[in-house]
């Protein structure tokens, strides 16, 4: 088969190319070559210096404080020396009037349109959502075709968890090799407080790189100050490091040096009245210098210092929107780096601990980040540990609207338990993750079984772990509450009987009334069925849980957990 390309050099020319092929698709004889398919994709180069263009535009006007309103394909300009041009401007007037709106603003118009748009509220995060949806279309449209684009655009706009369905779809076209994904995260968020603005996407290295394919005069030389003036600055103690932070936050070297200097006082008592503005500068470094590497990886460890000493002396750190979607952009700008998602991971896992934090994360999308960051960096126990702990307090969340990521995260915490079998740390993240997940009623049916015998498997190899032995009954327990091919599976499983099993729980836990607790958790789902209840009663499961209840008299949830499965079984 061979294949042929035909390259259009605006869009005019690539209609005519397209209605051309598509009567070739039709032809069938056999005298003649048949067409088997068609492709439509955009030249590298030209979508480099599409996006670079267009953030150079939108940084500009919204500079000046102007919006643009109407950001859509018809309204962007392309010169036949491939050049795009901003165009049609929607007036204040006309799209925030209700009734001129609904005459003047075709339907089609307005899949493009930021989900605060259609209340009419417009703002320079309204422009960036039309372009994301722009460039959406620009990834996909070589295996959807315009109705199914607008239903996506329409899904999206209430729940950015459809962004992930066309993944897979981008990661087989010409453009796989550019790091689009991340870009369209920060674009494409429902909540503006959450979207990223033309500003922060400068700093962005791949957009930096659109920019200089574009000729943008937007990318800043880098700024710098005499070594010897940066050390006498620094000479001081805390307060004048961070004043000096502040004064010369534009400048690399002085924040990585400020950096090294503040390491030395985190330790201190005398620096805990300081660690929340610890904590806003050198976030605020990380941001401004996305490209050097070293400074983020020297930030990041500060951080985590800084968040270890104000957990251990108990200071109270309530992290605002700008900390946490600054800790996001690095998330995404950074997704493939190993290194620095080692120490960025443990990080998002410290401050998820707080709810409010975990729902802000949560709507931002952090679950898809996770999951693909788990899926490339299984081997890495440090990042598979963390992200299924951050997994947890998301998954936790009464809010929890992330359907479809939670349900894809099921096979993904199940793989990971598979390839850290041995390593408690990971297990007993990942088996709390997954216990959230089926408490939620994520797992399928075809998820019963083998998690099942999974969960049986990392119990059976770590029995001397009590948390990891702990969250594995929780999460045995929430599945046989849910299926009884799941319980008729704990009991006959091929490599043990999970009564017997759990009977080694009991021994090694004899004392520890939290992991009695979750035993008895887990007896009380089996007690359900009548088939293991025989199983139960042939092993004596009586006489162990009359131990439990001489042993815990005064513990008022392990008493009525045991005289309610007694009671079950004496029946």
């Amino acid at each position: 088969m061979e294949k042929y390309e035909v390259e259009c050099i605006d869009e005019k020319q690539a209609n005519e190319a397209l209605k051309e092929a598509m009567g070739l698709l039709q032809l069938h004889h056999s005298s003649i070559c048949a067409y088997k398919e068609m492709f439509v994709t955009w030249d590298n180069e030209v979508l480099l210096k599409f996006l670079g263009q267009m953030v150079d535009a939108l940084f500009y006007i919204h500079k000046q404080n102007i919006f643009h309103r109407n950001l859509k394909p018809s309204n962007i300009l392309v010169t036949g020396e491939t050049s795009f041009k901003l165009c049609d401007f929607g007036t204040e007037t006309l799209m925030t009037d209700e009734w001129k709106w609904k005459i003047r603003v075709e339907e089609n118009c307005k899949c493009w349109m930021a989900p605060e748009a259609f209340s009419f509220s417009f703002s320079d995060k309204s422009d960036i959502w039309s372009l994301g949806c722009i460039l959406l279309d620009m990834m996909t449209c070589f295996v959807l075709n315009a109705e199914e684009i607008t239903l996506l655009l329409q899904d999206i706009r209430r729940d950015t968890s459809h962004l992930d369905r066309v993944l897979s779809l981008m990661e087989i076209g010409e453009n796989s090799s550019l790091p689009l994904f991340p870009v369209l995260s920060m674009m494409l968020q429902i909540q503006p407080s959450m979207r990223t603005t033309a500003k922060d996407l400068i700093d962005v290295p791949f957009i930096g790189e659109c920019l200089i394919v574009a000729s943008s005069s937007v990318i800043k030389q880098k700024k710098s100050l005499a070594s010897c003036v940066i050390d006498m600055f620094l000479e001081g103690g805390i307060g004048s490091i961070l004043e000096f932070m502040q004064a010369f936050w534009d400048v690399e070297e002085a924040q990585a040096k400020a950096m090294q200097h503040l390491a030395h006082f985190v330790g201190d008592k005398s620096a805990l009245p300081y660690l929340l503005t610890f904590t806003e500068l050198i976030v605020f470094a990380l941001k401004t210098h996305t490209n050097c590497f070293k400074l983020q990886v020297d930030g990041c460890s500060l951080l985590l210092e800084v968040l270890s000493q104000a957990l251990e002396q108990d200071v109270v750190m309530v992290l605002d929107e700008n900390v946490i979607n600054s800790l996001l952009e690095i998330v995404r700008r950074h997704s493939e780096d190993e290194e620095l998602l080692s120490l960025i991971c443990p990080l998002l896992m410290m401050i998820s601990a707080d709810e409010v934090v975990a729902e802000n994360l949560r709507k931002a999308g952090l679950t898809s980040d996770l999951l693909s960051i788990l899926c490339n960096f299984i081997h890495n126990e440090q990042i598979c540990h963390t992200s299924c702990a951050v997994l947890w307090s998301l998954a936790v969340s009464e809010n929890s609207v992330d359907q479809v990521m939670l349900q894809s995260a099921v096979p993904i915490i199940t793989a990971v338990i598979q390839e850290h079998l041995q390593n408690g740390a990971v297990l007993k993240s990942a088996c709390s993750a997954l216990w959230a997940l089926s408490l939620q009623g994520f797992l399928t049916e075809n998820d019963y079984e083998p998690t099942t015998v999974l969960l049986m498997d990392a119990l059976r190899m770590n029995l001397e772990k009590p948390m990891l032995v702990n969250n594995t009954c929780l999460a045995l327990a929430s599945l046989l509450r849910l299926s009884e091919i799941a319980a008729l599976r704990f009991i006959t499983d091929s490599k043990g009987s999970g009564i017997n099993l759990i009977k080694d729980a009991y021994r090694f836990y004899c004392d520890d009334p939290q992991v009695v607790e979750s035993i008895c958790v887990l007896i009380n789902e089996m007690v359900q069925y009548d088939d293991v209840m025989l199983d139960m009663l042939s092993q004596q499961m009586e006489e162990l849980l009359s131990e439990i209840k001489s042993r815990f008299p005064s513990s008022m949830e392990i008493m009525t957990l045991a005289d309610t499965a007694l009671l079950k079984l004496q029946e």
